[in-house]
């Protein structure tokens, strides 16, 4: 994949120009004339993000005073097929990408170019340096082939190889460390488990050292209870009668005022005798009326002496009751008695629950002391089998680890990048990641050596995706012999010159 035009409207120094490349072309040009630009352009139109990935830097982007921008970029696949890439930024609305016209699918760029990050490590020569250690690997572990289990397990003790044999490490690394996590958690949950499982038996132990309880004796005797029972039973009838004796009172009292009641009327309401005859309505004789007369006063004088007669025999059993004591009580020496005997049972039913309660305890610290200790082998024996096999995963990814960077470093020619460290005086392996250059650390290099051993790393990066990639080389005076280099395809390198923006492809002449 090659860069055939880029065409630039409102984006940063550029109002509208449009610059063809070749295979090899080179821009030049003061400090300020737009060279490092055209690369920026290229990856804001592929991520939308400035040349260092940074995304929502679209204001920055644009030129001052301008509404919106745009890039367009044309591009050239192996098969000479042409691919137009577009980006426009409108106004305040978030920038949007076109491919030959179209939105792009999910993925679609990243299918092409990979990751903003991968496209800048082979594009841009020292962004890969630049990268934080864990970025830089995760990009090289792209590029570097997967180490098989079996190849692993060869390098590895053959107690811990014989541990891992039948595990299953379907995503390389990532798999080692699902794995590893895992293992760590088991371990964890087995020690707090066994932490608990101690405690426990510390304390059945105790209960146990203590020896059983003592067997309950009751504190209330047979001829006690005997007597407390015969006591309770006159206690219940004497209560008994004191209750009909108060209901019989409330009875007696209501008839009393009822009995007046009716006296008071019958009092107030002595007999009329009529004087004439009912069925023909004369008058009758003297003698007749006399006779009625009697016999009326008769029985009202009876239904009075009937209502004084039971008033006096109400009252004389209210007077009797009314006589006895208000609240008589029981006999002094059944109640002590009574007394007593309850409050002894009282303790005897908390002594008794005690008791059980101990016994219990005791019976159930003889059950699970054993139980505990059988448990606590077992804990102890896969904690052991739990160990065993955490140190075989480090084992297993230390080893992973040595091979993958064995077959990294043999697609270089002069780099060499250091995935781990090895102590001389323990042979401890660490992680690490450090780049040299021909045997030179990359922090010692000069500016031409370093681009040199990052173009390197790009070529490296680019032939692992398979596609031959567009490299972008700034302040190019500064490397020598920088067309020497082999590098992954296209090739665009940025001259600092005293001259308006001058862009040359090879074999062509130059254009402004």
């Amino acid at each position: 994949m090659r860069i055939k035009t880029i065409t630039l409207e409102n984006f940063r120094c550029y109002e509208h120009q449009t610059v063809e490349f070749g295979p090899v072309t080179t821009i030049h040009g003061h400090n300020g004339a737009g060279k490092s630009t055209l690369a920026e352009a290229v990856v804001w139109c592929l991520y939308g993000t400035n040349i260092l990935g940074k995304s929502k830097q679209d204001e920055s982007l644009m030129r001052l005073g301008a509404k919106d921008m745009s890039v367009a970029v044309t591009l050239v696949d192996a098969a000479g097929k042409e691919i137009v890439l577009a980006r426009t930024r409108a106004g305040k609305k978030a920038s949007v990408l076109t491919v030959n016209g179209r939105r792009p699918k999910p993925g679609e760029i990243e299918g092409m170019f990979g990751t903003v990050s991968e496209f800048l490590s082979v594009f841009l020569p020292g962004y890969f340096s630049s990268l934080e250690p864990k970025d830089a690997k995760a990009i090289l572990a792209k590029c570097v082939p997967d180490v098989p289990k079996e190849e692993v397990l060869t390098r590895m003790s053959s107690e811990s190889a014989e541990l891992l044999a039948h595990d299953q490490f379907a995503m390389g690394i990532d798999s080692i460390e699902v794995a590893t996590k895992k293992v760590r958690n088991e371990i964890h949950e087995l020690e707090q488990e066994l932490i608990r499982a101690e405690g426990e038996m510390r304390a059945y132990t105790s209960v146990l050292e203590q020896g059983p309880p003592k067997p309950f004796k009751p504190l209330v005797s047979a001829e006690d209870r005997q007597r407390y029972e015969m006591a309770k039973r006159a206690s219940i009838k004497f209560e008994a009668q004191v209750e009909v004796r108060e209901s019989r009172l409330k009875e007696l009292k209501v008839e009393h005022t009822r009995l007046q009641q009716k006296y008071r009327e019958i009092k107030s309401n002595p007999p009329k005798v009529d004087t004439h005859c009912p069925a023909c309505g004369q008058r009758l004789p003297g003698d007749k009326v006399q006779a009625v007369r009697e016999k009326a006063m008769r029985e009202y004088k009876e239904r009075l002496a009937e209502v004084i007669q039971q008033g006096k025999q109400v009252r004389a059993e209210l007077d009797r009751l009314e006589a006895l004591p208000d609240r008589p009580k029981l006999e002094a020496s059944i109640q002590a008695l009574i007394e007593r005997v309850e409050t002894a049972i009282d303790e005897e039913r908390q002594k008794q629950a005690e008791y059980a309660v101990a016994l219990k305890s005791y019976q159930t610290a003889k059950e699970k002391l054993q139980e505990l200790r059988t448990m606590i082998e077992q804990d102890r024996r896969n904690l052991e089998s739990l160990q065993s096999k955490l140190k075989a995963l480090q084992e297993f990814r230390f080893e992973y680890i040595r091979a993958q960077h064995e077959k990294l470093n043999g697609l270089f020619k002069n780099v060499r990048i250091h995935l781990m460290d090895v102590n001389k005086e323990t042979g401890e392996i660490r992680e690490s990641f450090r780049i040299e250059w021909k045997g030179r650390p990359y922090r010692l290099l000069s500016f031409s050596e370093k681009v040199r051993c990052d173009i390197e790393i790009g070529r490296v990066l680019a032939f692992a995706r398979g596609e031959e990639m567009p490299v972008y080389v700034d302040n190019a005076e500064s490397v020598q012999n920088l067309f020497g280099e082999t590098f992954s395809g296209q090739v665009i390198a940025a001259f600092v010159a005293d001259t308006q923006l001058i862009v040359k492809r090879e074999g062509d002449s130059a254009v402004a």
